[in-house]
């Protein structure tokens, strides 16, 4: 049986917000050359990673997501959040945007797919429960620091703790498939 490598995320979609992104992410680019920055084109905050599962199954998923989620909970509704403040996780191996708006909600949406995957589907819940409201917008390999520079990346993280990069609307939930290649992941819609 074939493998579908898979996520369940909330997409970025506002031009502005994303050449915000895209330039901020060029200023890490040109500190540490080897950073691996994420394609804006790739811009998402992934609610539950599903890794590999079986190709019969996501259509299973795409429809509790749509049925369950994009009908009954957003409603057809857009949901306004912003994105603001520049961080970092694991000594800078992930840099990341902060998520702000009402969290809650976004909780109460991770909270309601890992039960209907786990009564649905018998999909395992996440062993972290709490929803990490970031968008990842680069990766940076503990082998791969430039070292001469790192304290100005550093320096460049801390002084845009707040800095403000624009809307982030929400209005779907997405079931994606992640396709890796030598020049990074792929990603598409799963719509069944």
């Amino acid at each position: 049986m074939k493998m579908i490598r898979s996520f369940i995320a909330l997409e970025l979609n506002d031009e502005e917000t994303i050449e915000k992104i895209k330039s901020f992410s060029e200023r890490l680019k040109k500190n540490q050359a080897k950073i691996k920055i994420v394609e804006p084109q790739n811009l998402h905050l992934t609610i539950k990673f599903l890794g590999d599962i079986h190709e019969s199954l996501a259509p299973e998923i795409y429809k509790i997501l749509k049925e369950e989620i994009n009908e009954k909970l957003l409603q057809g509704k857009t949901f306004e959040y912003q994105l603001k403040g520049v961080g970092q996780f694991n000594k800078f191996s992930v840099i990341w945007v902060r998520l702000g708006g009402n969290l809650q909600f976004l909780q109460d949406i991770k909270d309601s797919i890992e039960n209907l995957l786990k009564e649905k589907l018998n999909i395992e819940k996440d062993k972290r429960t709490e929803f990490k409201a970031h968008l990842t917008i680069g990766r940076l390999r503990k082998n791969r620091i430039n070292y001469e520079t790192f304290n100005a990346l550093k320096k460049i993280i801390s002084e845009n703790k707040n800095l403000e990069f624009g809307q982030f609307d929400i209005s779907e939930i997405k079931l994606k498939k992640s396709a890796l290649t030598s020049q990074g992941p792929i990603y598409s819609d799963l719509v069944f």
